[in-house]
């Protein structure tokens, strides 16, 4: 289908009758458009969730930023249609395209996913479909169509999707995506890579071998005990490394950042202009994947900073800056970076976001600095009611520190106060879950001080969901009827009309867990449940556990041996072939101390752990 055709039908037949058109239409302000037929290669990224999600997404943006950069290849973007876009394009015939030029992505030469979430793999198999792609790479291999790419944090842990990816892009893509346009480019000169099996398994074992931190399922056997454990992870070809190791980048500041990135037509998740202040976390937090797979810490120059920053705003006129990382307040000159930008920004209106900061006065202060702009919530992440338990998850909070920085919040202005808590963790007992409401209630109390009322809490609680390649990976999910139970508990001892509960649906968190430590048999399921129906499972209005259910059923894999299996310590686990470079040794003495309920100082401040990461990459 031509993409005049395309346009026309989308204009007359599709948009009217759908939410947010908006989504579908491209156009928008700083958006990359090229003519395919002067360039060597061409790029599809497939984000697999919806147009809001998939925009507010810095990876997205960064990647679509360097590829556009050479004048030889481009990138263009495609998310998962809304459910009422995706069926009148079934019913019309409409084959998914994208938003720069509405070709389709099976003429691309690679599509590449994002994956972000584990509930998102049924939107892969949809985007797939809807394409007209074929699903498996072992049917691409012998019918065609474009090389399946993925990457994201989904990256360490993607063996349920294993066989329908063509190579897999472990750690920052930054280092990784040009090399593999360029074996692209090469391999095209020779033979067409999308239509010749040969030159497709060429071009794949070039990719691996020489292109660090990419993987290619289908050149890696996985072999099974009888028990279900996995026995063995072999390479097809002695060349091939194992394991494969997580590229890094060792100087953001070199690195390039989109300081013109595509402005939404529509309202998306997080509306606002960023600027990655740093990558990495040292807090070492026992449950937090991220944590483990962004090492090391690697921070951008202020200088650096300041000027991606006002370039941002400039060329898109947004009215908010994120000063982004897994932990803003760490930056070694962040008071400085927010008193200047404060300062900067304040006569244009512009505010500033801080998403996430440590639990202390500091952090208020910092707040207040950015607040003089615009004041909203202000959140802490303590994650357990109760010391013992921090001290097991290598959370480093006392009581006293969060309650010092609610009174000075309160004191300061703020009306509402944001608490994250997780249940279901390592060692937790009633005795905890008590300490939960306490802590709560304590802090709505801490505003008594300043003008003798309660102060509004909101409080998001999640499941807990032992995730690969952290201390907890060997350890399984709790039963749901443990967590029904201790979500009933905390309603019980929460009564205050000035907090609000809100919590995680523990059967989402169920199947994060079944398919974040699961291996390539749940391949099967995930198909199955794509066919009983099941997408964008991370939205709860789409999500029907009894759907899956019923597909791990029809396939006959016991969801339970996934979810709440507890692995010997010195088992093979199913993605022992995929290293964030740090090393499993250290895990299992994290392991430890969680145990004894030991902490571990973060080694920017009290020298190094031994983690095994390459700090001065």
């Amino acid at each position: 289908m031509r993409p005049d055709m395309l346009a026309a039908i989308l204009e007359t037949e599709l948009l009217p009758h759908v939410q947010k058109p908006g989504r579908y239409i491209g156009g928008e302000l700083n958006r990359t458009v090229k003519d395919h037929t002067a360039l060597d290669v061409t790029l599809a990224l497939a984000f697999p969730d919806v147009y809001e999600v998939g925009m507010s997404h810095l990876g997205f943006k960064i990647l679509y930023e360097i590829v556009n950069s050479l004048d030889w290849a481009c990138a263009e973007r495609a998310f998962a249609p809304w459910p009422d876009m995706d069926e009148r394009m079934r019913e019309r015939g409409v084959p998914l395209h994208t938003l720069e030029t509405f070709t389709l992505l099976s003429d691309f030469d690679l599509v590449g996913f994002s994956l972000q979430y584990e509930l998102c793999a049924t939107n892969v198999l949809h985007m797939l479909d809807l394409a007209g792609i074929p699903r498996t790479a072992e049917e691409r291999l012998e019918r065609g169509g474009p090389i399946i790419l993925a990457g994201g944090p989904g990256a360490f842990s993607c063996e349920a999707l294993a066989p329908y990816l063509d190579a897999v892009v472990l750690g920052d893509g930054e280092v990784v995506i040009v090399e593999i346009l360029k074996k692209m480019r090469e391999a095209k000169r020779d033979a067409d890579v999308t239509r010749s099996s040969s030159a497709r398994r060429a071009f794949l074992h070039a990719a691996a071998v020489s292109v660090g931190g990419v993987y290619v399922p289908q050149f890696y056997d996985v072999t099974y005990e009888v028990s279900g454990a996995v026995r063995s992870i072999e390479r097809a070809f002695d060349d091939l490394p194992l394991p494969i190791e997580r590229t890094v980048v060792a100087d953001l500041d070199a690195a390039p950042y989109p300081t013109a990135p595509i402005v939404p037509l529509i309202n998306v998740v997080h509306d606002r202009a960023v600027v990655e202040v740093m990558r990495g976390c040292t807090q070492g937090c026992r449950f937090c994947q991220a944590g483990i797979i962004y090492r090391p810490v690697r921070e951008r120059r202020l200088e650096t900073l300041l000027d991606q920053g006002h370039k941002i705003l400039a060329s898109t006129g947004l009215e908010e800056l994120s000063l982004a990382s897994l932990s803003t307040g760490d930056y070694s000159r962040i008071r400085e970076l927010v008193t200047t930008l404060a300062n900067e920004l304040k006569a244009d209106a512009t505010s500033i976001a801080l998403p996430s900061l440590r639990i202390d006065t500091y952090s208020v202060e910092l707040a207040e600095q950015v607040a003089r702009i615009k004041r909203t919530g202000i959140t802490f992440a303590p994650e357990t009611g109760s010391e013992r338990l921090r001290a097991v998850i290598n959370k480093s909070v006392h009581d006293n520190e969060l309650l010092e920085a609610a009174t000075e919040a309160y004191r300061r202005g703020w009306n509402l106060i944001k608490l994250y808590f997780m249940i279901g963790l390592p060692t937790e007992t009633d005795e905890d879950l008590d300490a939960i409401a306490v802590l709560i209630d304590r802090v709505s109390n801490a505003r008594r001080a300043h003008d003798g009322r309660r102060g509004a809490v909101n409080v998001a609680v999640s499941c807990f969901v032992p995730k690969a390649h952290t201390p907890f990976q060997w350890l399984g999910f709790r039963p749901l009827e443990e967590f029904s139970e201790k979500i009933r508990y905390l309603r019980e001892r929460v009564r205050s009309k000035a907090i609000k509960l809100r919590f995680h649906d523990p059967k989402q968190s169920y199947l994060e867990a079944v398919f974040s430590r699961g291996d390539r048999r749940l391949a099967s399921v995930v198909a199955e449940a794509v066919r009983l129906g099941a997408r964008f499972d991370d939205w709860s209005e789409h999500f029907r556990f009894e759907r899956w259910l019923q597909a791990f059923s029809g396939v006959d894999v016991n969801p339970n041996a996934y979810a709440h299996r507890a692995f010997a310590l010195d088992a093979m686990l199913p993605w022992d072939h995929l290293s964030p470079r740090v090393d499993k040794a250290y895990l299992l003495a994290e392991l430890d101390r969680a145990r004894r309920g030991e902490f571990t100082p973060d080694c920017r401040r009290e020298g190094c752990r031994l983690c095994g990461s390459v700090c001065d990459v």
